[in-house]
C-alpha cells in the first residue's frame, strides 16, 4: 500500500476497481483533490476514519484522467453547442442536407458554416464544389469545411467576403475551394462573439468529461472574445486547459513577459503553434516524391521563417508546436532546430508528424523533440483501399504514423485526438489495432501516450498522467482494463470521470 499521511476526515475511498499501474491495489484514497492512498481496499479502509466518504466502484477499471494533447477545443465545442453544423460521419447527400436545413433558419445575413465532411468515406471521392453549395443558396454564404480543417469548400455567397489580401494561388475560385492559408483567411469572417464562445467551451467541457479527458492542449488563435471566454468560468468548466497560440502571437505575449507554463489551475499556455504545411487528404503536405495524383504539396513558410518562430520562441521562454505531416516539412522543422540550437528544455513538439523517416526521428532524438501524435488518423485514413493509399500509395501508407519507430527510438510521444474524432478510446483502439505493424504499440504504451505522455508535455508530470500519491485525482472509471480485449477498446465505456477528485461525469446521469 502507497500512502501519504492519514487521510483527512474529508477524504473518498474509491474500492473495488482494478487500478492502472498498481496490480495488487484495488482502492484509491483521495482528500483536497490529490491522491492520498494506493492499495488494497480492506487495508485502506482499516486507516479510514469511519465517517469517511465511499463509492464502489464495482470491479471496473481504474485509469489516470485522459490529456489530449492536440485538440481545437472551441472549433469542438462550436460544433458540440450546434453554433457550427456536424457534417461528420454524414453521406455527401445527408451533408448537403444539412446545410440547406441550417439555411432554412438563417437570414441572409447570418453564416452558414458546416465541419467534418470527409469526402474519402463517399463512393464519389471528390470534395463539395461551390456549384452544390449554389444549389442551395446563392444568398446566405455558406462554408463547409473539410475534417482536416486544411481545406473548404464555399458558396458564391461566402466567396464575395474573401478579404482581399487572401492569397490567390490558394483558392479556386470556379470550384470554390479553399486551402491553408486561405482558409484562415476566410475563417477570419467568421468568428463567434464572447456569448457564442463561452457557450462552446461549457459544451467542449462537458463532452470531455462524458469521454474521461481531464486536461487538454488547445490549438487557439485566441482573440480578444475568444481569450475572455478562456478566462470566464474557468474553475466552473472543471477542466484543466493549456492554450496554444499562433506564432505570430509571439512578440505580443512576450511583451507582457508570458511564457509557456504560465498561468493558473485551470488555464495555462502551453506553446506556440505554426504550421509547416498542410494534410494528406487536401494533399497539401509537403512530400519530397509525389502524390499518386501528382505534386509535392507545399511548404507554407520559407526555412528563414521557421527558423525565426524557434529562435525568438527560444528568447521569449516558449515552446514551439509546430504542425508538419510530409517529410519535407519534417525536415525544414528538424533543420531549424539544427539552425537555431534550439533548448531541448523547452519541450519543442512536432505535431502530427505522419511520414517521417528513420534517419529523421534519430535527428530528433539527439535534438530534444517531442512527437506528438494522433493515432485516430490512421484508423481514419490508413489501411487497404483508405485515403492514403490513394494519396500515397501502398508503401507509404505502409510507414506512415510510425509509433512504433518512434517509441522504439525513444523519443518521447504524447497523443491528441485533433478532433478526429475526440474520444481517447477511439484514439488508443487506433494505436493498439493500426493496419500495420509500424503503426501499433502495446494497450499499456497507449494508454501512457494518453495520459504520462500529455502530462509531460504540458510540464505537468509532476501533477498529474499516473496515479501516484500527491498527484491530481484526475481519473476515469472504464467498464473494463483495455488490456482484456484490445481489439475492443473503442467499445469500451467511460463510466465516471473525476477531475481534482469530484466526480464530474457519470454514466447514466447525462448520458
Amino acid at each position: 500500500m502507497t500512502t501519504s499521511s492519514r487521510a483527512e476526515a474529508s477524504a473518498l475511498l474509491l474500492q473495488n476497481a482494478r487500478i492502472h499501474g498498481h496490480p495488487t491495489a484495488t482502492g484509491v484514497v483521495i482528500a483536497g483533490g490529490r491522491i492520498r492512498a494506493v492499495g488494497p481496499t480492506q487495508a485502506l479502509r482499516q486507516c479510514m476514519p469511519t465517517e469517511t466518504a465511499t463509492i464502489d466502484l464495482k470491479g471496473g477499471a481504474l485509469l489516470p484522467g485522459f490529456i489530449d494533447a492536440h485538440i481545437h477545443l472551441l472549433h469542438t465545442g462550436l460544433v458540440e453547442s450546434g453554433w457550427q453544423i456536424a457534417l461528420q460521419g454524414r453521406s455527401r447527400s445527408e451533408t448537403l442536407g444539412a446545410l440547406a436545413a441550417a439555411c432554412g433558419e438563417r437570414t441572409q445575413q447570418e453564416w452558414v458554416v458546416g465541419y467534418g465532411w470527409d469526402e474519402s468515406t463517399w463512393a464519389e471521392r471528390a470534395y463539395i464544389t461551390k456549384k452544390e453549395l449554389d444549389t442551395i443558396s446563392t444568398s446566405i454564404p455558406i462554408v463547409a469545411i473539410r475534417l482536416d480543417g486544411h481545406l473548404l469548400s464555399a458558396n458564391t455567397a461566402a466567396l464575395a467576403q474573401l478579404p482581399e489580401e487572401t492569397p490567390e494561388e490558394l483558392v479556386d475560385s470556379a470550384q470554390g475551394i479553399l486551402r491553408e492559408g486561405a482558409v484562415a483567411s476566410l475563417r477570419s469572417r467568421i468568428i463567434p462573439d464572447f456569448d457564442a464562445a463561452s457557450t462552446a467551451l461549457d459544451a467542449a467541457a462537458a463532452l470531455c468529461h462524458r469521454l474521461g479527458i481531464t486536461g487538454v492542449h488547445t490549438m487557439s488563435g485566441l482573440s480578444a472574445p475568444h481569450f475572455d471566454a478562456f478566462m470566464a468560468h474557468r474553475a466552473k468548466r472543471r477542466l484543466h486547459i493549456r492554450v496554444c497560440p499562433a506564432v505570430g502571437r509571439l512578440h505580443e505575449f512576450a511583451a507582457l513577459g508570458i511564457h509557456s507554463d504560465f498561468g493558473d489551475e485551470w488555464v495555462r499556455f502551453g506553446g506556440m503553434k505554426g504550421f509547416a504545411d498542410g494534410s494528406i487528404g487536401a494533399q497539401n503536405a509537403a512530400l519530397s516524391s509525389p502524390y499518386e495524383t501528382g505534386g509535392l504539396g507545399a511548404l507554407n513558410y520559407s526555412d528563414e521563417t521557421v527558423q525565426a518562430w524557434i529562435r525568438s520562441s527560444n528568447d521569449a521562454g516558449w515552446q514551439t508546436l509546430i504542425h508538419a505531416i510530409g517529410d519535407r516539412a519534417i525536415d525544414q522543422v528538424l533543420s531549424a532546430h539544427e539552425v537555431t540550437g534550439s533548448d531541448p528544455s523547452l519541450r519543442h513538439r512536432i505535431e502530427h508528424l505522419e511520414l517521417p523517416n528513420r534517419e529523421q526521428l534519430s535527428r530528433m532524438k539527439r535534438l530534444g523533440v517531442m512527437a506528438s501524435m494522433q493515432p485516430n488518423f490512421t484508423g481514419n485514413w490508413s489501411g487497404p483501399e483508405s485515403l492514403y493509399v490513394n494519396r500515397l500509395g501502398e508503401v507509404r501508407d505502409a510507414a506512415s504514423n510510425p509509433l512504433r519507430w518512434i517509441i522504439d527510438e525513444g523519443i518521447p510521444l504524447a497523443f491528441g485526438s485533433d478532433g478526429m474524432p475526440p474520444s481517447p478510446l477511439y484514439g488508443l483502439h487506433c494505436a493498439v489495432n493500426g493496419a500495420y505493424d509500424v503503426q501499433r504499440v502495446s494497450v499499456n504504451e497507449a494508454i501512457d501516450c494518453y495520459t504520462r505522455g500529455g502530462a509531460m508535455f504540458g510540464f505537468e508530470e509532476h501533477e498529474c498522467g499516473t496515479i501516484e500519491v500527491g498527484k491530481r485525482a484526475d481519473l476515469v472509471l472504464l467498464d473494463e482494463p483495455p488490456t482484456v480485449r484490445p481489439n475492443e477498446i473503442r467499445d469500451r465505456q467511460v463510466l465516471r470521470t473525476f477531475v481534482n477528485g469530484e466526480c464530474v461525469y457519470e454514466r447514466g446521469e447525462t448520458a
